[in-house]
């Protein structure tokens, strides 16, 4: 750049005498610099009035300088203080125009220049593709692509398609604000659009470049609804099966996976992707993967696919597509999973079963065909405070689910479930993890008396229970904790040595604030385990000292608790009344007041124990 008039001078002679040398060894030198030396030449050139010598260049009738010309706005169109240049110079519809051109080079060198000029998310790169859409680019663009697919393999034209493809996607890149815009491509452009990068996927599936750059234009577009909805009426499907089944890409398998999760959001695509295979190649990426991990997106590439399958498998009609009636090869190699010496394929695996487990015809199915054995086995090398929190937290996501059968409950007793998960009960700290211990305890008992004295019986196991009942760090433990022990309650038939040691224990506190929930379920459990603790001397003894007396009235006085929970309620306070000095401890005008109205309910039994109530107090 020692003397920038001289070589501008000797540009703007080229351009007369149509001698592309000084063009070339222009962008020769440039190509040579380093980027910063690079990028403080560009500015220079541009400063110095180099763009009108390139335009010129670019408008003239010979087609090598026209490509020269281009190339060397492309050159400089890298740097990004260049490119609100080139827009204002009035380069871009010029470019746009050149797109069109029976030439392959200058075609491509005006694409180039266009896609750097719109290149990165930054307000001169929009100002850029807003020229390029307010110019006719997207319908040029379009045609260049449809017009590249056609042509040969040889490397000039794979050049250009791959140059095509890539400025799409930086164009693209907007896709969100350039949506709304009335100067936008309208939407029959861009249906046409997407069936365009179809065909790109079938014919160039087992590129690397190519496809990148077009399902991260599928993605682009995704991130929008109206974009999303476009992709997913063409049903891509079979295209992103195709890339994932025979591209040998890490990367574009990895953009491929994330395309699938980006879209498969409703129920409708869950269902597409189910029907059209992609759980399959899904599993044939994994295996692949799996067995030559050459790469160092191998594990991101396992975590993306396993979760894509996991996401899949949310959808009711999806999930039972692959599970086809418990024989489904994909549901059959998820079960394999379990067993696998990778992490995210176990966890992978224990959530499908969890996913699977939605009904109670495949609980019973998949208990029968040994799946919460399997489940358990796995589980019983993680059950204490140093196991893998992901893979617990899995395991006993699909073992609750599995354990809501009635037909189930037996056979998870008989395979030693609660073995398991009762020393997880006294080691366990992480939150999450003991909501989904809580939880699978809790169905495994319901209806199974001698599980539920096994649980009651242990004062460890209580004493933790009634612990995790006052915490405040995680409501939802705080809430399984105290629904455990109704339930256990519930479910001992009385046992007087398990109620008593229950009481002894303080569960009879907890149980009383459990009465106040706002979740009409738990104030009716809540109430069902008093009155059974409240049958027995230690129980009406422990009354006094919870917040029965503030309690009672609150939830007494809610006009949207149903007359049978009224009732349970009710029920509550009369199995107190044996013992004077618990009566005494709860007495109270509030709570007198609310008994007293419900002498007049329309429900004949809360009017009943109402007033039975109302004359002892």
């Amino acid at each position: 750049m020692d003397d920038l008039a001289t070589n501008l001078e000797k540009l703007r002679v080229a351009s007369e005498e149509t001698n592309c040398e000084p063009f070339e060894k222009l962008i020769n030198q440039l190509h040579n610099l380093g980027p910063e030396d690079g990028g403080d030449v560009c500015e220079e050139l541009v400063n110095g009035g180099v763009l009108p010598l390139a335009l010129g260049a670019i408008q003239g009738s010979n087609e090598d300088m026209q490509a020269k010309g281009a190339e060397l706005v492309a050159e400089l169109a890298k740097v990004e203080n260049c490119r609100l240049g080139c827009v204002t110079g009035g380069l871009v519809p010029i470019l746009v125009e050149k797109m069109s051109s029976p030439s392959t080079k200058v075609a491509l060198q005006a694409c180039r220049a266009l896609g750097n000029i719109c290149y990165e998310h930054v307000s001169l790169s929009d100002g850029g593709r807003v020229s390029v859409m307010e110019s006719g680019g997207a319908g040029q663009l379009l045609g260049l692509l449809q017009r590249a697919a056609q042509l040969s393999d040889s490397p000039e034209d794979h050049q250009l398609r791959l140059v095509a493809t890539g400025f799409l996607l930086n164009l693209l890149n907007s896709y969100e604000t350039m949506q709304p815009r009335q100067d936008s491509v309208d939407q029959s452009m861009e249906a046409e659009l997407v069936e365009v990068l179809c065909h790109y996927l079938d014919k160039f599936a087992e590129d690397e470049d190519i496809p990148t750059h077009v399902l991260l234009s599928l993605t682009c577009m995704a991130d929008t609804e109206v974009g999303k909805g476009l992709v997913v009426s063409k049903d891509v499907t079979p295209q992103l099966v195709r890339v994932l089944r025979i591209n040998e890409s890490p990367e574009v398998i990895e953009t491929c996976l994330e395309l699938i999760t980006n879209i498969a959001e409703t129920e409708c695509v869950k269902t597409q992707v189910a029907k059209g295979g992609v759980c399959e190649a899904v599993v044939d990426v994994v295996r692949r993967h799996r067995d030559t991990p050459s790469s160092d997106l191998f594990p991101p590439i396992i975590k993306t696919a396993t979760d894509l399958i996991v996401y899949i498998l949310v959808g009711d009609d999806s999930m039972g597509i692959v599970y086809g009636g418990g024989s489904g090869p994909v549901y059959q190699e998820l079960v394999e999973w379990l067993t696998s010496e990778l992490e995210d394929l176990q966890i992978a695996g224990a959530l499908a079963m969890g996913n699977f487990a939605r009904s109670d015809a495949h609980c019973i199915q998949m208990v029968q065909s040994g799946i919460a054995e399997k489940l358990l086995k796995v589980l019983s090398s993680h059950n204490t405070g140093e196991g893998d929190i992901r893979l617990q937290h899995a395991l006993l996501s699909a073992l609750r689910n599995l354990s809501i059968a009635k037909e189930n409950k037996p056979a998870l007793i008989s395979q030693r479930a609660l073995e398991v998960l009762l020393p997880m009960v006294a080691t366990v700290e992480t939150f999450p993890v003991v909501f989904k211990l809580l939880a699978t305890l809790r169905m495994i008992i319901d209806g199974q008396t001698q599980a539920a004295l096994k649980v009651g019986g242990d004062e460890a196991v209580v004493g933790r229970l009634v612990g995790w009942c006052s915490t405040t760090d995680h409501p939802g433990v705080q809430g399984e904790a105290s629904r455990l022990l109704a339930w256990i309650i519930k479910n001992c038939e009385g046992n007087a040595g398990v109620v008593t040691s229950l009481v002894t224990a303080g569960c009879i506190a907890p149980l009383v604030l459990m009465l106040g929930s706002e979740h009409a379920v738990m104030v009716s459990e809540a109430a069902l385990a008093l009155t059974l603790a409240f049958s027995t001397e230690p129980g009406r003894e422990a009354a006094g000292s919870t917040k029965l007396k503030e309690v009672a009235p609150f939830v007494l006085k809610n006009p949207y608790l149903p007359p049978e929970i009224l009732c349970n309620v009710l029920s509550m306070l009369v199995a107190l009344l044996p013992l004077e000095s618990a009566v005494d401890a709860i007495k109270s005008d509030d709570l007198q007041g609310a008994v007293t109205a419900l002498t007049n309910h329309a429900n004949e039994e809360v009017k009943k124990l109402s007033g039975v109530l109302k004359e002892k107090l």
